[in-house]
């Protein structure tokens, strides 16, 4: 196991061990210092029930499960639904995995369980779930595709609100 530290700007100092020594790309983490996973709860996302291959009841961020739950309902009622081909990646405590395929010893913000991954599959990295970005970002999300390696099927927390 290696040791990290991260000043996160949600949760502040949080520190955490690999499950590698060195660690490697991806490689699984466990939090010895900084973030509780009890702050985690299922949540269920009716918006999504019912649909082959989703999945509808996530484990979430407590402090984000509002945002959410607003987030697909206005999604919903915007008649935007059809965008969404696919759901998944939610809580898995892992390092970052950049699209540029550059190593990070970074916790993912999927480890925090404060992030979503849209249209995965979609053979273009999730770009296909654009038209959804901006109620995402109405709610405290960022979108991924404006990181510096652009990862547009990414959706996270950046504000509890």
């Amino acid at each position: 196991m290696s040791s990290y530290s991260y000043n996160h700007p949600l949760f502040g100092y949080v520190t955490y061990e690999t499950a590698h020594t060195p660690a490697i790309f991806g490689d699984d983490i466990t939090f010895t210092s900084g973030f509780n996973t009890d702050e985690l709860s299922m949540i269920h996302i009716p918006q999504l029930a019912g649909i082959t291959n989703f999945v509808s009841t996530i484990y979430f961020h407590n402090k984000a499960h509002n945002q959410l739950l607003s987030a697909f309902m206005e999604i919903e009622n915007e008649g935007l639904l059809h965008h969404i081909t696919n759901f998944n990646s939610v809580f898995n405590m892992r390092l970052r995995r950049p699209t540029n395929g550059k190593f990070s010893t970074l916790p993912s913000n999927h480890s925090f369980g404060i992030a979503i991954d849209i249209n995965q599959g979609d053979g273009q990295n999730g770009i296909s779930s654009a038209p959804l970005a901006p109620i995402f970002l109405k709610y405290g999300f960022g979108w991924g595709n404006s990181f510096t390696s652009p990862d547009p099927m990414h959706y996270e927390v950046n504000q509890f609100l």
